[in-house]
């Protein structure tokens, strides 16, 4: 197996099970919420939550990604004195302010928007206020992930983040216990970024003593200033605004079909939504947490060598049309079969989740396409993979969701998913990601068979055309 591949399959492992064990912590709770919350209080907490999480989008602003692009790109020059004057830490600090200024927007945007409410209804205003504080925890837990990721720290993150989630859910889940209500449980599970951030900037400063007190270190002097000191602002810029309009796509396209649910249907649809959207949760983690893991090394794989991001996506993307589509099957069946007896007031959300697996199936198939954009640095077709597939997204989510109810919002789903693919495909074959003849359904080339067999080896079999 090549050093490559045995990194990601490193990184993924870290991610994957965090991920995993997050999703547990939360599937937990999801559990716990259905069976002391009815459909209609629990679609108010889901409702209240996607509220507040719709404005997240000033709070990421891209500057995960964008913080390990430009942290990537200081480290690849070749010239040591041209580094002098660059501390990781000062691209830390410039994207946590960025990402508490713009917390600070969101919080300002959602008190103007609930306030209304402060007289008239004011367990409806302290409830829709009571998941703020998330944004806040969010720009912490996102500026400290994005830096352990790129020092190679994918166990410290993963652990941090698990960390960080378990406290807050299980504070939720005693809470919930006790008869707590519903602006209580939102306060509570609002609280674990903070948690992650601080362990995760704890660890890394330890280190960073560690190596300075044993003098390991690649600067030369110390500086505030210097080559990357100067343009780190542009440098954020140039890296953040092609990931800031995606988040800001994923972002809408994850809560809007909520907040429609609970506009046209009530709080009890939008309680049997919320729990049915949370089961896709599971397989879309899959690709969400190996992509992620994938993501630095494609950066470098981008810089260094562009050609072999060409074959690395084409294999993924004829594995994904193989056995994609039935895992994700599989997946969603388990989660039927196992959650049911469980929650027998969420039958409804239970009933709804096999027309969801056209949609998670795509959803793994641009999960890869994505990052193969970002790893050439091909923002511009990214962007417009996204928009268009926004646009598509939102021409049927209301339209559909008012006249033939929570089908129409799980049709808008899976054509968000499915335009994704199809266009991303499109558009990697026009920016030469792809080969200009590529077909998804098309057998493996003699080269993919043997880079597969060599580091797949039980899939040998499976790529050798009848």
């Amino acid at each position: 197996m090549s050093k490559s591949v045995k990194r990601v399959v490193k990184n993924s492992f870290f991610h994957t099970f965090g991920a995993l064990g997050i999703s547990g912590l939360n599937f937990l709770l999801s559990l716990a919420y259905g069976r002391y919350l009815d459909p209609e209080k629990f679609g108010s907490l889901a409702t209240a939550q996607n509220t507040v999480i719709l404005w997240s989008i000033f709070v990421d602003l891209g500057l995960t990604h964008a913080l390990i692009g430009a942290l990537t790109t200081a480290e690849g020059d070749k010239f040591d004195g041209s580094r002098q004057g660059f501390r990781g830490r000062d691209l830390v600090f410039r994207v946590l302010g960025i990402r508490l200024v713009g917390a600070m927007v969101g919080a300002a945007i959602l008190v103007s928007w609930y306030w209304r409410w402060k007289t008239e209804d004011p367990i409806f205003f302290w409830q829709g206020l009571a998941f703020v504080p998330y944004l806040f925890a969010l720009a912490f837990q996102q500026t400290a992930f994005g830096f352990a990721v790129f020092r190679g720290q994918q166990g410290l993150a993963a652990f941090a983040q698990w960390l960080g989630a378990f406290f807050a859910i299980s504070l939720t889940l005693f809470l919930l216990l006790s008869g707590a209500e519903v602006r209580t449980l939102l306060l509570a599970q609002s609280w674990g970024g903070f948690l992650t951030a601080i362990l995760i900037f704890a660890v890394l400063y330890w280190q960073s003593t560690e190596k300075k007190r044993h003098g390991i270190s690649r600067r030369f002097e110390k500086k505030k200033d210097g080559p990357w000191g100067k343009v780190a602002w542009g440098t954020l810029a140039k890296e953040a605004w092609p990931y800031a309009i995606t988040f800001a796509v994923f972002v809408i396209w994850q809560r809007a079909d909520q907040i429609a649910v609970s506009q046209f249907l009530g709080m009890s649809a939008a309680g049997q939504y919320a729990m049915a959207v949370r089961m896709t949760t599971i397989p879309l983690l899959f690709a969400t947490s190996i992509s992620f893991a994938l993501f630095p090394d494609l950066q470098r794989v981008g810089r260094d060598a562009p050609e072999k991001v060409t074959k690395i996506i084409s294999i993924l993307l004829k594995l994904l049309w193989r056995f994609g589509i039935l895992l994700s099957a599989l997946i969603v069946f388990a989660v039927i079969f196992l959650i049911t007896p469980l929650l027998p007031k969420f039958q409804s959300a239970m009933n709804v989740l096999p027309f969801f697996i056209p949609g998670v199936w795509a959803f793994w198939i641009q999960s890869f396409l994505v990052n193969s954009f970002f790893g050439v640095k091909k923002y511009k077709a990214v962007v417009f993979v996204h928009l268009i597939s926004l646009i598509l997204f939102v021409s049927f989510l209301f339209p559909l969701t008012y006249w033939i109810g929570i089908y129409g919002s799980i049709i808008s789903f899976n054509v968000f998913c499915l335009s994704m693919a199809g266009v991303g495909i499109f558009f990697a074959k026009r920016e030469k990601i792809l080969p200009a003849n590529f077909k998804i359904y098309a057998a493996f080339t003699p080269e993919e068979k043997r880079e597969i067999q060599s580091s797949l080896p039980f899939l040998q079999k499976n790529v050798t055309p009848s």
